[in-house]
């Protein structure tokens, strides 16, 4: 399903410190996105940080391969950094919450290892670690999204995280808090 503007200028040329939310129910549309959002940036030259399943981190892959991205070679020079979200998060946590320094250590080192010591200064991220854990703690995905606005504000770069939802009644219940956590929110799309 293509992406309609203005949300798809909005993808392709975030501000830095932007934090876009992406509510989905198709997965064509959620890896037509993401690979707008990671080809554009990839194309400018900047660094891009993929944070997802390994089925999601897979048919990214495969559908910026067919964009004319090589993407081993993207990740061998580092353009490209690819962490697994479900590893990545289990990490983070401690106590059944996010921990700060965790996550500052955690997904702070992912930005600067993207950063490839100044050779791309803007990076872009994508991640949906909160979208594993928001049916079954409201709390604790609040608090990776306000963890996430503290080092997008700190190393200044843009943020696309996304959260499936299933149904209407799915989409009509997504907490407003977590709605308010992000500088734009990308309305659902009509499945199709």
């Amino acid at each position: 399903m293509p992406i309609q503007a203005p949300w798809k200028d909005v993808l392709v040329e975030p501000a830095a410190s932007d934090h876009l939310l992406q509510l989905y129910r198709d997965e064509r549309s959620l890896i037509e996105a993401v690979a707008l959002y990671a080809g554009a940036g990839l194309g400018r030259g900047e660094a891009v940080i993929l944070i997802a399943t390994p089925s999601h981190l897979r048919a990214f892959g495969r559908r910026l391969e067919d964009q004319g991205f090589d993407v081993a070679e993207l990740q061998l020079w580092g353009q490209l950094v690819v962490a697994e979200a479900g590893e990545l998060l289990a990490s983070l946590m401690a106590d059944g919450a996010p921990d700060r320094n965790r996550f500052a250590h955690g997904v702070g080192g992912l930005i600067q290892k993207a950063r490839g010591n100044g050779r791309y200064p803007k990076v872009r991220a994508y991640g949906e670690m909160v979208n594993l854990i928001w049916r079954d703690d409201t709390s604790a995905t609040a608090c990776l999204e306000e963890l996430w606005n503290e080092l997008i504000k700190t190393h200044r770069v843009a943020l696309f995280c996304s959260y499936c939802v299933e149904g209407s009644a799915d989409a009509e219940r997504f907490p407003g808090e977590l709605r308010a956590l992000h500088s734009h929110v990308i309305p659902l799309a009509a499945s199709g």
